[in-house]
């Protein structure tokens, strides 16, 4: 684990509880309908302060119960505000430092553990011992912790996910390409169509028929005929096979799954690059938005 007793404080706590909680609750946020334009989430609520138009966090907050995730990540995904502009505002909430440009990692980095935390070690001398990215209900947590401002130094600096991935490639490439490389075939081999190598398999191609042609040459004329005969039969009464299952009937029937629930599917992204397709755009923006699915936010452009 890359996490150690390097700084600390009740808010490591509550990262923790998120990063290793419960199976059921991990990397779930869900946020109740809020009560009224006063009964703001509280991981939106403290950007009153900061001038953000209080409608546009109760229409986040609205898209949030509908989609059944917080309200930051809702506030966010529908592009209401900036993600850079968040994240200096709650690191001001909290009182914390905001890292915005170079990030000084320390010893320990490690991908994809650090960006999956949120969570990254900074070099001694940084402004903290740590930099966290956090999202979704640990931001809520974060901001509702009891104490959480009485020791400066004990708070990790802030910075945003999307600043955190990309200093974390730009610091450590080689782990991120052997990951994207290979992870799976460590992972879960029998997923994985990892190449062999050829030259192995060529050459016990070449042994198998070098030793055929020999055991052909050392065999008497009438016993050579009659392999040559049986294999011709064996691959005949194959090719018949594969013909007639053709013609056999062997109907599957589904089996009767019920539907998950909204707020139960997985959050995912469509990606779609196009270039020199403008003709095909229109039938991918309707074959797009025909997909059976909740939409938290769509950029069809």
């Amino acid at each position: 684990m890359l996490l150690s007793e390097r700084g600390g404080g009740d808010w490591l706590t509550l990262l923790l509880y998120h990063v290793l909680g419960p199976p059921g609750e991990r990397g779930v946020s869900v946020q109740r309908p809020p009560a009224g334009p006063a009964a703001l989430p509280s991981e939106i609520a403290f950007l009153l302060a900061e001038g953000v138009d209080g409608r546009l966090l109760v229409r986040a907050a609205a898209a949030a119960a509908a989609a059944g995730t917080d309200a930051a990540t809702a506030l966010l995904n529908a592009g209401l505000i900036a993600e850079s502009a968040y994240y200096e505002a709650l690191a001001r909430a909290l009182g914390a430092p905001y890292l915005d440009g170079p990030i000084p990692f320390g010893l320990g980095l490690r991908f994809p553990d650090s960006l999956v935390a949120g969570l990254a070690p900074l070099a001694p001398g940084s402004v903290s011992p740590w930099v966290l990215a956090p999202r979704g209900r640990a931001i809520a947590d974060l901001l509702d912790a009891p104490g959480r401002a009485p020791c400066r130094a004990a708070m990790p600096a802030i910075t945003s996910p999307t600043r955190l991935r990309e200093a974390v490639f730009a610091a450590i490439p080689e782990q991120v390409a052997d990951h994207a490389a290979h992870d799976l075939r460590r992972r879960a081999p029998e997923r994985a169509t990892a190449p062999e190598p050829a030259l192995r398999w060529l050459l016990v191609l070449a042994l198998a028929v070098t030793a055929a042609l020999c055991l052909c040459a050392a065999l008497p004329p009438p016993l050579t005929r009659a392999v040559v005969i049986a294999g011709q039969i064996l691959f005949l009464a194959m090719a018949a096979l594969r013909i007639a299952a053709l013609a056999i009937a062997a109907p599957v029937e589904p089996e009767a799954v019920a539907p998950l629930a909204e707020a139960d599917l997985p959050v995912y992204t469509v990606l779609v690059p196009l270039h020199r397709e403008a003709a095909v755009v229109p039938d991918l923006l309707k074959a797009l938005s025909a997909l059976d699915y909740p939409v938290l936010c769509s950029n069809l452009t």
